[in-house]
This record gives C-alpha cells, sequence and structure tokens, in this order.
C-alpha cells in the first residue's frame, strides 16, 4: 500500500513540474513559428561608412532584415556647412532582406571643426510598409578637401 502511495506521490510531482515546462516549450515554439512565418518582422539594421574624399563624402549603406525586394528611401540631415537635408534615393534589398549601396554626396563645407563636431543622420524607409532605422554618421566626410 506505501509503495503505490508513494508512486503515486512522484507521479503527481512529475505532472506539477511537466506541465508547466510542456506550457513553455509550446510557447517558445509558437513564438518561434511566428517569427519564421512573418507573424512578427525583426526590426531591419542600418550601417552607414562615411568617407572623405576628392570627389565629396562616400557613403556606404548595409544593412540586413527588411522584407525580401523592399524598396527603401535613403536621406540624412542636413551635413554641416549646408542648409538643406539630403536625398540619397532609392535603394532595392535583395531576395533575403539584405541592403547594399552606394552614394557620393558633395562636400558641404571646408572648416573641419564643421566637420568634427557636427553629424548627420542618415534614415533609410521602407516605402511599401514606411518601417524605418536610423543611424549617425560624423559630419568629417563632408569637409572638401
Amino acid at each position: 500500500m506505501q509503495d503505490s502511495q508513494r508512486t503515486a506521490g512522484r507521479i503527481s510531482r512529475a505532472r506539477r513540474i511537466l506541465a508547466p515546462a510542456l506550457a513553455i516549450a509550446a510557447l517558445a515554439l509558437s513564438t518561434q513559428a511566428a517569427l519564421a512565418f512573418g507573424g512578427v518582422q525583426a526590426k531591419p539594421q542600418l550601417n552607414v561608412e562615411a568617407e572623405r574624399s576628392p570627389q565629396g563624402a562616400k557613403l556606404t549603406f548595409k544593412g540586413k532584415g527588411w522584407a525580401p525586394n523592399a524598396r527603401v528611401k535613403i536621406t540624412g540631415t542636413r551635413a554641416p556647412g549646408s542648409n538643406n537635408l539630403q536625398d540619397f534615393g532609392m535603394f532595392s534589398a535583395d531576395s533575403t532582406g539584405n541592403l547594399a549601396g552606394r552614394k557620393v554626396a558633395a562636400c558641404s563645407t571646408n572648416s573641419m571643426d564643421d566637420g568634427q563636431n557636427e553629424s548627420v543622420t542618415i534614415t533609410a524607409a521602407d516605402s511599401a510598409t514606411g518601417v524605418k532605422i536610423t543611424a549617425k554618421v560624423q559630419g568629417g566626410a563632408w569637409v572638401c578637401q
């Protein structure tokens, strides 16, 4: 009799432990499935490298996590010494959501102090969904050589 009570107690404890563990596993799997099937899309990423050159600011845009084949508009706040916002144009993500592009922007100041003390905020926006991401770069690339 005592053996059957011990066995019943062990089964009851196992059920108390197993039920929450199964619930957590089910939640993890459903979250993973939602991410895989587009139920929730991670925010895209943007990296901008800016290099000073005789032609102007050489900008390289790289990103991932965009919608496949998304059309992405890239703009920037005013460059050091300029009064105008910048429009770098439209770029396309590839079929896996990776974004890559280059643009040369005209230099806008002769002052290295302006270039060192000011930054430019680059914004990339998916034209279909409106999803936006920003990155900051130092303004030194816009200093004329």
